[in-house]
């Protein structure tokens, strides 16, 4: 088992484990209650990411993420974990028991704490909070109850089934941030600029779940500034019978060539669904109201914050 960290461990430690996919607001409630105990067993907090959901090592059809590992680490670090181990799922890792699998971290990490989710399986035999606590006395297992939010427990499932709805509301709710999309700009063919909305278009990564297709209120991040976006997500049914699903954004207020750079969309709201119109001139006129109603919508909060 390889385990990549960039930080010496000075003393022992406290860790737990998974894939955190979105770091919602689950995740930030163990994250803080980890740093709490560490602190109180003076103890190194250490956090071990799965690079990817361990279940795909075994289908052929992936389960999509909420963000990248790297995207993961930086959301980590900002919550106070300096020390992160990343641990790519494989054959060699399938094969270890949980005694091979603590054994290493015993070893690799000096671990004296694991805080463990409320599901959590450790090994190829399964070994959950009962069975490891009475294998190894000599360290401290420690089961964290998930959290819920509207009597469900917030997990990247229920982010991502309310990303697929387009429900931006509810996940803001369950990550504690909006949610966002990075992407390069690409050249399309210049639809928004003939119609009069030269958009910023990206082309999403398959690995990345998509909100539903619709036109949405958003903050996009270019160049270390905010600006406020109309996102539309779809395959333009308009003008093409069955294009390729892009996501294109009018900035508000911007007038430069970005081609081949990258932006961050922030989601912030869902004005409607997608929609095909019988003429250019009745989808201009709508795309006139929509983006009266996102500059009101966003005018309401201080997004640049």
């Amino acid at each position: 088992m390889k385990l990549r960290t960039s930080t010496n461990l000075i003393k022992a430690t406290i860790a737990t484990i998974g894939t955190f996919d979105g770091v919602h607001k689950g995740h930030k409630a163990l994250i803080n209650h980890m740093i709490d105990l560490a602190k109180q067993f003076d103890q190194i907090p250490v956090v071990i990411v799965f690079e990817e959901k361990p279940k795909n090592f075994f289908l052929s059809k992936k389960i999509k993420s909420l963000c990248s590992i790297s995207e993961r680490e930086k959301l980590l670090n900002s919550l106070g974990i300096e020390n992160i181990i990343s641990l790519k799922f494989d054959k060699n890792i399938q094969k270890l028991s949980s005694d091979e699998f603590i054994s290493e971290l015993v070893k690799k990490i000096g671990i004296k704490t694991f805080i463990l989710g409320n599901d959590s399986k450790i090994g190829h035999n399964q070994a959950g909070y009962e069975e490891l606590k009475d294998n190894y006395p000599d360290i401290n297992f420690i089961k964290f109850l998930p959290k819920k939010y509207n009597n469900k427990i917030i997990s990247s499932t229920l982010v991502k089934q309310a990303i697929e709805k387009g429900n931006c509301e509810e996940t803001n709710e369950l990550l504690g941030r909006f949610y966002t999309i990075n992407g390069k700009i690409i050249k399309g063919n210049n639809l928004g600029e003939k119609l009069g909305f030269p958009t910023a278009n990206i082309i999403p990564s398959q690995k990345v779940v998509i909100p539903k297709d619709g036109i949405y209120a958003s903050i996009v991040e270019y160049n270390n500034k905010k600006y406020y976006g109309a996102t539309s997500i779809g395959k333009r049914p308009t003008f093409e019978k069955n294009g390729q699903r892009i996501i294109e954004t009018f900035i508000l207020n911007f007038n430069k060539n970005i081609y081949d750079e990258k932006i961050n969309i922030h989601f912030i709201s869902k004005i409607r669904d997608e929609e095909k119109f019988n003429s250019k001139e009745e989808l201009i006129d709508r795309m006139k109201e929509d983006i009266k109603k996102i500059q009101i919508r966003l005018d309401k909060k201080k997004y640049y914050e």
